[in-house]
């Protein structure tokens, strides 16, 4: 509030010795329109260019040439234009500049009053000249120098004010620097007035020479400060890092690197926002008003969490101009100015956020200083990550101890000279006998260790032979009870270090079990095997009675046996080649090349099916675009003949079948839909597996491996099968290949049935 007062005083007292110059001073030159236009753009580029020197609450120090800009209008001008020209360009400046409503209102009044008061002091000085340039050079002199001091008293005081709400105090560096730089500006701005109005007596259009003053005292002031703020940040940036480099412990690196962070890059206060997993939000501070300059509290950060969303990159805002009205918005209830932002970024997550607060000291390196902020967050990222790698380094010592005191795996260590120098307890349970019995003994002849073509394996002299045949995998081993037991083992070797021999490690796994399980689902296959006879019966019992009853029987009579055969005939043969494929995925074997035409593929399986089958309904979609994929015929003959045999299976004789073959972007669809029972969710992944049928089907014959055969061969071809079901309402299967490019049309069928429906 007190702020907003002395400038609204400034405004007023600037608003009276306008009006005074305006009365009193006259017209000594009466320049034209266009003269007056060029001092106006003069001014505006003076004001619009402005090396910054440091800031306040959103007040700062800035160097110009402006009292030398207005020393050839006060030359030329009456009061009253000078007053208008000062208006006017400033006005723009600001406005251009994006410069908050108050800050405009003092820039302007400020420098109003400061040329109202040099037009005053030159008029006083130049009154009643007879043309002597003494005369002129004194009344610039003056008035420069008035201008000077009026501008600095104001600048002192709306500094101080702004100073003493924020609580901060001048730096020596920075009153040092702001002295320096004020009487650098003074002389410059005397030698440019003085020349200004040299070359306006030679010619007023000659007045467009200030342009280079000011671009070249911009670009001057522009690199020294970009040198110095250069400086300060990578000293800043070298101080943080080390900070983070000598310690892992964060609450000895923090406290250091922020107020590295905060000195280098010249703000008045420094945060660091971390964000939890548990949405937990923890907040490091670095203020040198603090006690110890740093504190850490526990609770949401509004200015963080929205930048969070908002920011993906070190970025510049003010209270006025940022990424977001929100994020201004909160920046203002900080009570800060300025701040920059660098995110933490893992990925794509926002683990953190580095907050620098209104700078101190001169502008410059704004693009570079970008670059050190992200640098700086980039090593604050990757301090946490050591840390947390400590962290689970740790806890994966803790968990590997009570792993080998838990694992039910066997683990032991061998040494070169076929030393046991540990056994755990593991082993103890497959082998039955005891660390106390096995370590520092040479007993491992007691298991009697086999391969699987049944030598004699000698692990306690490892070092023979692991550089030449190795040991193998799995070994079979005798247990203190004479019990035979597999164990699958995995060797590693550690090398010999001072006063230690060379060591194996040996990771045993008992695997009796999965060999037990592998000989089931031999065995089952001998199973399956054997239900191919059932088939059999039938078509031998019809076979029989067409040979020896043919003559006798009618035509619907044989017409029912051949479509028995045939369909006992393709259940066989569906059988047999489950099976087979089956063996061929287990094996590995699955390779295929070629070109597959899916919908001449699938329009034959729906006749194959339906001459079998001649009491079912099909209704058939079929593609209207090629449907080539890149893969082996038969891989899709049994892919889709295995999802259509499974709809006819499980649908109601009275209910139709839908096939449906189209192509939607890269990709041939063919979809199967019954009206059977429908799966459970917690089912229809468990149905693509091995052997698997579902309870509720079991009244069904078959061997569980025709989906499993079909979601591997589909995969085999870079595509895949999913079902979708609601229990009850049946099920549709979808079958996804990529599609391949075209070499030619396929024939379109068209199957010629009156149970098959085509649905165009």
């Amino acid at each position: 509030m007190v702020l907003k007062m002395y400038v609204a005083g400034v405004a007023v007292a600037a608003a009276i010795a306008s009006t005074i110059a305006a009365l009193a001073v006259p017209a000594a030159h009466a320049p034209s329109a266009g003269v007056l236009v060029l001092m106006t753009a003069l001014l505006w580029l003076t004001e619009f260019l402005q090396v910054r020197q440091y800031h306040y609450r959103g007040h700062g120090v800035s160097h110009n040439l402006i009292e030398g800009i207005f020393a050839p209008i006060i030359y030329a001008c009456s009061g009253t234009e000078v007053v208008l020209v000062c208006l006017i360009g400033l006005s723009a400046a600001e406005v251009l500049r994006r410069t908050g409503p108050i800050k405009t209102v003092f820039n302007v009044a400020q420098w109003l009053f400061a040329a109202a008061v040099g037009s005053l002091v030159f008029h006083a000085v130049t009154v009643n000249n007879d043309g002597s340039s003494s005369r002129v050079i004194a009344g610039v002199a003056a008035a420069t120098i008035a201008m000077s001091v009026v501008n600095q008293v104001v600048l002192v005081g709306v500094l101080s004010l702004a100073v003493r709400e924020s609580g901060e105090g001048h730096t020596r560096d920075v009153q040092m620097s702001g002295l320096i730089g004020r009487l650098i500006s003074n002389g410059a701005s005397l030698v440019t007035g003085l020349t200004l109005v040299a070359a306006f007596r030679w010619s007023p259009w000659l007045l467009a020479l200030g342009a280079v003053f000011v671009v070249s005292l911009d670009a001057a002031g522009r690199a020294h400060a970009n040198v110095r703020a250069d400086g300060h940040r990578l000293e800043g940036l070298q101080r943080a890092t080390h900070a983070l480099a000598t310690s892992l412990d964060p609450a000895q690196a923090l406290p250091t690197f922020l107020t590295e962070a905060r000195v280098g890059f010249e703000v008045r206060e420094a945060e660091l926002v971390l964000f939890g997993l548990d949405e937990t939000v923890t907040v490091h501070l670095s203020h040198d008003h603090l006690r110890d300059g740093y504190a850490v509290t526990d609770q949401p950060h509004e200015l963080a969490a929205l930048l969070a969303t908002t920011i993906h990159e070190a970025s510049h805002f003010t209270t006025e101009r940022g990424p977001s009205p929100e994020a201004c918005a909160a920046l203002e209830r900080t009570a800060h100015g300025r701040a920059l932002a660098a995110p933490l970024r893992s990925g794509d997550v926002t683990v953190g956020m580095l907050l620098l607060y209104d700078r101190l000291g001169v502008e410059g390196f704004e693009s570079g200083e970008l670059v050190v902020a992200s640098a700086l967050a980039r090593e604050l990222l990757g301090f946490f990550e050591r840390v947390d790698l400590m962290r689970a380094i740790d806890e994966e010592r803790r968990k590997l101890t009570d792993i080998l005191e838990s694992t039910s795996d066997g683990i032991f260590t061998v040494d070169s000279d076929g030393t046991i120098t540990s056994w755990n307890a593991g082993l103890v349970g497959m082998t039955g006998y005891s660390a106390t019995e096995m370590v520092n003994t040479r007993h491992l002849g007691l298991l009697r260790a086999r391969d699987a073509g049944g030598r004699d394996v000698l692990v306690e002299r490892w070092q023979d032979c692991i550089d030449t045949t190795g040991l193998p995998s799995e070994l079979q081993i005798v247990t203190s009870t004479g019990q035979t037991l597999w164990l699958s083992c995995s060797y590693s070797r550690i090398p010999a270090s001072e006063g230690r021999r060379e060591v194996l490690v040996v990771v045993a796994r008992n695997i009796t079990q999965a060999r037990e399980l592998e000989r089931l689902k031999d065995d089952f296959v001998a199973v399956v095997s054997h239900e191919l006879r059932t088939p059999l019966v039938p078509i031998k019992g019809w076979a029989q009675t067409l040979i020896n009853r043919g003559d006798r029987l009618t035509d619907d009579q044989r017409r029912t046996a051949v479509q028995s055969i045939l369909a006992q005939a393709q259940k066989l043969e569906s059988l047999v080649l489950n099976i087979l494929e089956a063996s061929r995925i287990e094996s590995g074997r699955v390779d295929g090349e070629g070109l597959a035409d899916v919908g001449s593929i699938t329009m034959r399986i729906v006749e194959d099916t339906l001459a079998a089958r001649p009491d079912r309904i099909l209704r058939v979609r079929p593609p209207a675009v090629p449907c080539q994929v890149r893969g082996s015929s038969v891989w899709v003959e049994r892919a889709v003949a295995n999802l259509v045999a499974n709809a006819v299976k499980y649908s109601p004789d009275d209910e139709p079948v839908d096939v449906t073959i189209n192509v939607e972007g890269d990709e041939v669809l063919v979809s199967v839909t019954d009206r059977g029972p429908g799966i459970a969710p917690d089912s229809q992944d468990r149905i693509f597996e091995r052997f698997e049928r579902l309870e509720e089907t079991r009244t069904q014959t078959g061997t569980g491996l025709g989906l499993y055969i079909t979601r591997r061969l589909a995969r085999a071809m870079a595509g895949d099968v999913s079902v979708s079901s609601v229990p009850g309402a049946g099920s549709t299967f979808l079958l996804r290949l990529p599609v391949a490019p075209v070499t030619r049309l396929p024939e379109q069928r068209t199957i010629e049935s009156a149970n098959v429906v085509n649905l165009r």
